[in-house]
């Protein structure tokens, strides 16, 4: 008996083993399961983290604006509903802004905004046909579509005075608040870093202060100025900005808004182009720019950050004390140094305002898409 069991015992030495093995794989596989996923968003406090100087100058013959400036083009954007967005960190956006996103915080949801190349202005006017975008939608309520130009079309000075306007003006509106979308999530996430810093400054996290450093760099001034720099992050009303780009660039038909999308009259005196222009940098001489989206931000910027602005800036904080929205028609009136023509130039931006009924459009939202 021992010898006719000896040769089954070697060979089931042989197996014990892997078996036991297996056993073990078999049961765990059993009693494995998945671990719920968690939607940490219910938890999230959710903030988001929302310069040349400019003045007139004695232009260049090949400079002169238009007596009567046509209308350009930008988009605004402001959150939509959660369908019409899409994540975007401020890591990843444009321009900049929010190079560090603040730990412990939802990411502001924004409009994604596609840029689109007419070749003349009959095909910008065509395309917003095609997408049913018109000033009078956006007047009654209608979101902005989130579409931008990258450029002013060469031909838009062939386009009468009125339908000039309205091209420009168009297209024009939603870069704008494309632009101020970003910053309004910079000032977002700004302003709950400011509440925290009062209430429990030792919560603030290392990530959070790079963030804070970042962005006050960014604004020319410093993490430890919260209260200055709170008054720098915020967003320039779509009227004065369309106003003041339509004046400045004959409603984008001088030479160097349809060479070096200069709009804003921003003078670069020194130092080399970022972009190829048949122009060299020097006093009075406008500074080009890659497209209407980046001088766009630069314009803005330059309100923000140019000590030329301080006032600008101290009368918009004080409107936001109040509970109001930034009013563009008032807050020209502090511009008096952006441009020679000191208050005359005030004036007639505001009457550039009232004749087109820009103040329509500092509600304008983007939709999505």
């Amino acid at each position: 008996m021992q010898l006719t069991l000896r040769p089954a015992i070697e060979r089931g030495r042989q197996y014990a083993f892997p078996a036991a093995w297996a056993a073990v794989l078999a049961t765990g596989v059993a009693f494995y399961k998945p671990l719920p996923s968690l939607d940490v968003a219910p938890y999230l406090s959710f903030v988001g983290v929302g310069s040349a100087y400019a003045h007139e100058a004695e232009q260049p013959q090949f400079l002169v604006l238009e007596a009567e400036p046509a209308a350009f083009m930008f988009v605004r954007h402001e959150v939509s509903e959660p369908d019409d967005v899409v994540n975007r960190s401020a890591r990843d956006g444009s321009g900049a802004h929010g190079r560090f996103a603040a730990p412990g915080n939802a990411v502001r949801r924004q409009v994604q905004v596609r840029a689109i190349s007419p070749r003349t202005a009959d095909e910008l006017a065509g395309f917003f046909r095609d997408v049913s975008y018109t000033l009078t939608d956006i007047r009654q309520g209608e979101a902005v579509p989130p579409y931008k130009v990258d450029r002013v079309p060469a031909d838009l000075g062939n386009k009468d005075g009125n339908e000039r306007k309205m091209l420009f003006i168009t297209a024009l509106l939603p870069v704008i608040l494309e632009v101020n979308q970003r910053v309004l999530a910079d000032r977002e996430q700004l302003l709950y870093l400011r509440d925290k810093l009062y209430s429990t400054p030792q919560m603030l996290t290392a990530i959070e202060r790079i963030w804070l450093d970042d962005l006050a760099d960014r604004y020319e001034t410093s993490a430890d100025k919260i209260d200055e720099l709170v008054r720098r992050v915020d967003i320039v009303p779509p009227s004065m900005a369309i106003a003041q780009g339509g004046v400045e660039s004959g409603w984008g038909t001088s030479f160097a808004a349809r060479t070096g999308n200069a709009l804003y009259g921003q003078i670069q005196a020194v130092g080399r182009h970022s972009v190829s222009v048949p122009w060299k940098p020097g006093a009075g001489m406008p500074q080009p720019f890659a497209d209407v989206g980046e001088s766009t931000e630069a314009y803005i910027t330059n309100l923000n950050t140019h000590p030329a602005y301080a006032g600008f800036r101290s009368e918009r904080a004080a409107m936001r004390e109040k509970g109001e929205n930034p009013d563009g028609f008032r807050l020209i009136g502090s511009l008096l140094r952006y441009s020679e023509r000191g208050q005359g130039y005030v004036q007639f931006v505001r009457q550039i305002m009232r004749e087109n009924d820009l103040r329509d459009f500092d509600k304008a939202r983007l939709s999505g898409f």
